[in-house]
């Protein structure tokens, strides 16, 4: 009952003594801001005004509780190192597969460090533990790899409250504050190409463990805890053309321990909860988008569960979003391992409708479909021969950017030797994230091995569409169009062919839009596939 007693009495306590922050003394405040006490409280923020909302599904829980950790996604995989509860930690979620795996632990394990993504490699700076170690991690195969200690900037951003992000170019931005009143702000730039730093203006709002983003070259500070008399729903811009600091919109709810949840993903910057975890800072189970074009917040969805400190980002080159462990009972260290995957909402992929490969004398034709396009700069098409792991580039092809139509490509390779080959696209968006289509196997020998109906392209269509099918000996064929209830439409073909692959063109011209289907009879071979009509 003592313990009790005395537990409400420091949370009562504490309650008025932390938002202000004044009455504590500068080792005292950071070392709670750094290290927590018990005693959540929860921002109630109406759901009503949700825009779009992503799906939140459970995935496969990580090996350790996640709190306060260094994270970020290269490739398949999203790393987490080090943490409050594991300082040690060090593992990797395969994206695709939902497995994790333990990668190489850094050098100097902790938790608190600022840490971003630049050029394929994950940077780690300071944090407790760690005060004065710069480093930075580079994948290997398999989620495995390689740290590297490099050279460290100055004292006052070897401190846990620092946060730090890649400009998308050649440097990454530090930001931190001290605990002094009145409070400074502190700012600067790694150049990657030189190891060297330079020094910044600090922004005129100081903020302790903000998040950070980076779109079009603009430094954003969101959020951070804040000296007295700050409002905490400020968020700011440094534009590194003029070094000048700027306002922008404010959040829609105050923000406090912003370090591990905000993310950009080229178009908008994510905040995936507000951090909170312990005293009389609160919790957020909201996901929130800025859209910087517009200069305008958005509620975007609600997390599953209320966590503190917990690793929220968007997963580059996934277009999907993750959520996972944070603390939980009004405790700021009873970390969590749980996880979730949130798709769809405002983020629409590049959504493939159809991929094919057409294979005839000496030539590849790949023909593929997309449904929706988001921020997409266009498809890499990669090759590989079946004997090699290793893929190379042989051609790109322009996307359309941001659309909800239907859109059609084509690219054809020619002068392929005989032998067997499989052939992907990478998909590749503005701001350099990417991701890969399914793969496909095509047999160049000449003549075909198989009888094959392949899909129409374009598919939709409107009016006219194109039909391929491959013989591997001359034979009768018939190629005929039926409505969804059977009926014949019209016949295409109805004669001797040579072997080889064929393509014949349909015009829809005079239908109303709808599924149709398409059949090839050639000797015993009979196959038959859906095309849609699309006015």
């Amino acid at each position: 009952m003592n313990r009790l007693l005395l537990s409400l009495f420091f949370l009562f306590i504490f309650s008025f003594l932390l938002p202000a922050q004044s009455g504590l003394g500068e080792s005292n405040l950071a070392y709670i801001e750094a290290n927590g006490i018990s005693g959540i409280t929860h921002n109630e923020i109406s759901t009503e005004g949700i825009l779009d909302s992503s799906i939140w599904t459970s995935t496969t829980n990580a090996p350790n509780n996640i709190g306060r950790v260094v994270a970020g996604v290269i490739g398949e995989y999203l790393y987490v190192f080090t943490g409050q509860n594991t300082t040690t930690q060090a593992v990797a979620y395969h994206i695709p597969t939902k497995v994790w795996i333990s990668p190489t632990p850094c050098t100097g394990p902790g938790y608190n460090a600022g840490f971003c993504v630049a050029r394929g490699e994950l940077y780690k700076l300071s944090g407790s533990g760690s005060v004065s170690v710069f480093e930075k991690f580079t994948p290997g195969n398999s989620g495995t790899g390689t740290w590297t200690v490099l050279p460290a900037p100055g004292s006052s951003f070897l401190q846990a409250q620092n946060s730090m992000v890649f400009d998308g170019d050649n440097f990454i931005y530090v930001s931190s504050a001290d605990y002094a009143t009145p409070t400074s702000s502190f700012f600067a730039r790694y150049d990657i190409q030189n190891s060297t730093w330079t020094t910044l203006s600090g922004s005129p709002h100081p903020k302790r463990y903000a998040g950070m983003a980076a779109i079009g070259g603009k430094i954003y500070l969101i959020g951070g805890l804040i000296p007295a008399g700050v409002d905490p729903k400020v968020c700011q811009v440094y534009d590194p053309s003029t070094s000048t600091w700027s306002i922008i919109a404010p959040a829609l709810e105050d923000l406090n321990f912003t370090k591990w949840s905000v993310s950009a993903d080229g178009t908008y910057i994510w905040l995936i909860g507000s951090g909170g975890g312990y005293s009389s800072y609160p919790l957020s189970n909201k996901v929130y988008y800025y859209d910087p074009a517009a200069n305008t917040w958005h509620l975007e969805s609600q997390l599953p569960v209320d966590r503190g400190l917990a690793l929220g980002l968007f997963m580059t080159g996934h277009q999907k979003l993750f959520f996972g462990g944070g603390n939980v009972g009004g405790a700021g260290t009873a970390f969590t391992n749980t996880c979730w995957e949130g798709t769809g909402g405002i983020y629409v992929p590049v959504e493939f409708t159809s991929f094919n490969a057409i294979a005839d004398i000496n030539t590849v034709t790949l023909q593929w479909s997309t449904a929706t396009e988001v921020n997409n700069k266009g498809f890499e098409i990669e090759k590989q021969e079946t004997k090699s792991d290793k893929w190379i580039s042989i051609g790109f092809v322009s996307g359309r950017g941001t659309s909800t139509e239907v859109n059609s490509y084509t690219f054809t390779e020619n002068n392929v030797a005989p032998g067997k080959y499989i052939y992907r696209l990478k998909q590749i968006d503005y701001d350099g994230s990417y991701s890969y289509s399914k793969e496909i196997e095509v047999d160049v020998n000449g003549i075909p091995v198989e009888f094959a109906l392949y899909q129409n392209y374009p598919n939709p269509f409107n009016p006219s569409t194109v039909i391929s099918f491959s013989i591997p000996k001359d034979e009768h064929v018939t190629l005929n169009v039926f409505d969804i209830l059977g009926n014949e439409i019209t016949t295409l073909i109805n004669e001797p062919k040579q072997a080889g692959v064929h393509q014949v063109g349909f015009n829809g011209q005079g239908l109303v839009s709808g599924v149709y289907f398409y059949k090839l009879q050639s000797g015993e071979f009979t196959q038959v596939k859906k095309f849609i009509l699309s006015k």
